[in-house]
């Protein structure tokens, strides 16, 4: 009898982990296409930097028969493109300080302040992201081109609209993470001698460090890749974005690939070394304060 039972047992473990490793097998799978389908497209691009226009046109999903570098030349000679990113990484840096810092303030003051309205107020900075961004294109342009002071053409005219429309998810996140900060960590550091600005700069910022590595990667990249209101708001080509600025290895009726390619893999290395670096922290920043003791 106890042997009938012990090879029941083992019957039923060996099913159990053979349909656990069909399971596995499955879900590696299903890993593995969505690596390819993902990664293949990145994958041909960087291949077409290094091949001929010409090459690139008659077999497009051909391996390079004569690798270049002349894509890449061309690229980096360009002043145009060179200047586009100077100024991507002016208006994508400083909107980001801007809107981190205020977000920050703002997270904090709606976790552990307490005045009237409170709540309200905080209705409406998350009514800000019911409003599709690009409903607000044309008012944008009529507001910055009229006016005493006209901002059209400058770079306060991208930076404000980035900022505006950045605050909403990051009070919404920032909040949820200093929520989560223990008050006694705050008492504590009330009864050392410390002001509110204290606690804020001490306490919370420190251990909310995660969500606002997220609120920073999302504006970051968002910035870097907008192009509406660049096109929009700036006709200047010495302010002209990096979007904009990939415009010229576009013809009339026709376009370099392999050039366009090259500066696409120019321009997309501050957001693959931005994921690679704080890939951790979105995913800790994301489930910051989701769980409470």
């Amino acid at each position: 009898m106890t042997e009938d039972s012990s090879s029941r047992e083992l019957t039923g473990q060996t099913r159990r982990r053979g349909g656990s490793g069909w399971a596995a097998a499955l879900r590696h799978g299903v890993l593995i296409l969505c690596l390819v389908v993902t990664g293949y497209p990145i994958l041909w691009m960087g291949v077409s930097a290094i091949r001929l226009d010409s090459d690139i046109r008659s077999r497009p999903f051909g391996a390079p028969t004569h690798p270049t570098t002349e894509n890449f030349k061309a690229v980096l000679a360009s002043g145009r493109f060179g200047r586009g990113y100077l100024n991507s990484l002016i208006v994508s840096g400083v909107s980001v300080a801007v809107s981190i810092g205020a977000a920050a303030l703002a997270g904090y003051a709606f976790a552990r302040g307490s005045f009237r309205g409170k709540e309200l107020l905080f209705l409406l900075f998350l009514a800000g992201m019911m409003i599709p961004i690009h409903v607000t294109l044309i008012p944008l342009n009529r507001l910055m081109s009229a006016g005493p002071v006209r901002l059209k053409d400058t770079y306060v005219a991208l930076i404000g609209p980035y900022v505006g429309f950045a605050l909403p998810i990051g009070v919404l996140i920032l909040r949820g993470a200093f929520e989560a900060v223990p008050r006694d960590l705050e008492d504590a550091a009330r009864i050392d001698g410390c002001s509110h600005w204290g606690i804020f700069r001490h306490v919370g910022l420190p251990l909310v460090r995660p969500a606002m590595a997220t609120v920073i990667i999302f504006n970051f990249l968002t910035m870097w890749n907008e192009f509406a209101f660049a096109l929009t708001l700036v006709s200047r080509p010495a302010l002209r974005t990096l979007p904009l600025a990939l415009w010229q290895f576009k013809g009339e009726r026709d376009m370099n690939l392999g050039q366009m390619c090259a500066a696409l893999c120019v321009a997309v290395v501050p957001a693959l070394v931005v994921y690679a670096l704080a890939q951790r922290h979105i995913i800790r920043g994301l489930t910051a304060g989701a769980i409470k003791q």
